[in-house]
């Protein structure tokens, strides 16, 4: 099986996983009902692209045999604090002014499991390092005290002896509920940011707030070399609306 990422670009040369474009939990403020999501997710998108720059990134999975088709698997988003109106909705904010938020990692179901948010994680960590960024922040889903289950198990899919993989708790799917319950919302779990370093700055026993300075970088997963960030960045010249270069 082969893995590829791939930022997000204006002219749409990174799909979004199927969730991912058409969730506005964080893009819009909290109680607005979206009119038409995947255009408002969109418009945000091409918003941030052109005010803040690279704003997500895409992992695409394929077996790896000729011919075989790529799929985008599993997306993240991340921008400053005030490009996610949605954040008002969670208890332990804001974002600190310093810090980049990711506000969470999609992950198709049929991929779970090749930790494509961990690896989407250290991707918008190097991103951040080398924007000059001092931290990155996320919010997290404590299950620590949910009622016991899992994935699969002989007493059933949420019994006493179902199944969690490591780091998955609070990935099971969610009932699409009111777009003001929290329950129902694209939080990524907090066992996620532990295992990769994040603590917590805003306490709260539901859904804190966690941060992960940039200095502090250590992760079992590796992150690109400076020429593999300029492919999965697609970098090249920009026009301009007046026809220039944009160098």
């Amino acid at each position: 099986m082969e893995i590829r990422y791939r930022a997000l670009s204006h002219d749409g040369g990174a799909e979004l996983e199927e969730q991912a474009a058409r969730s506005t939990f964080w893009e819009l403020p909290p109680a607005t009902r979206p009119t038409d999501p995947e255009f408002d997710k969109q418009m945000w998108i091409q918003s941030v692209l052109y005010r803040w720059g690279i704003c997500g990134y895409t992992a695409y999975v394929s077996t790896g045999d000729v011919g075989s088709v790529e799929r985008p698997a599993a997306t993240v988003f991340f921008a400053p604090g005030g490009y996610f109106p949605g954040v008002g909705a969670l208890p332990s904010g804001p974002v600190s002014s310093d810090a980049v938020l990711v506000s969470t990692v999609f992950v198709d179901q049929p991929y779970m499991g090749l930790y494509l948010e961990h690896s989407l994680i250290e991707t918008v960590m190097t991103e951040a390092e080398r924007r000059g960024v001092k931290a990155v922040e996320a919010f997290g889903r404590n299950d620590a005290d949910a009622a016991p289950g899992g994935i699969d198990g002989p007493d059933g899919p949420t019994g006493p002896g179902a199944y969690t993989p490591e780091g998955y708790r609070g990935w099971e799917e969610r009932p699409a509920g009111d777009i003001t319950d929290l329950e129902s919302a694209p939080v990524l779990s907090a066992d996620i940011l532990e295992q990769e370093g994040f603590t917590v700055v805003g306490r709260h026993p539901r859904f804190p707030r966690y941060r992960r300075e940039i200095e502090s970088r250590s992760s079992l997963f590796s992150t690109p070399p400076a020429d593999a960030h300029a492919l999965l960045n697609d970098v090249r010249p920009l026009s301009t609306v007046l026809g220039g270069s944009g160098r």
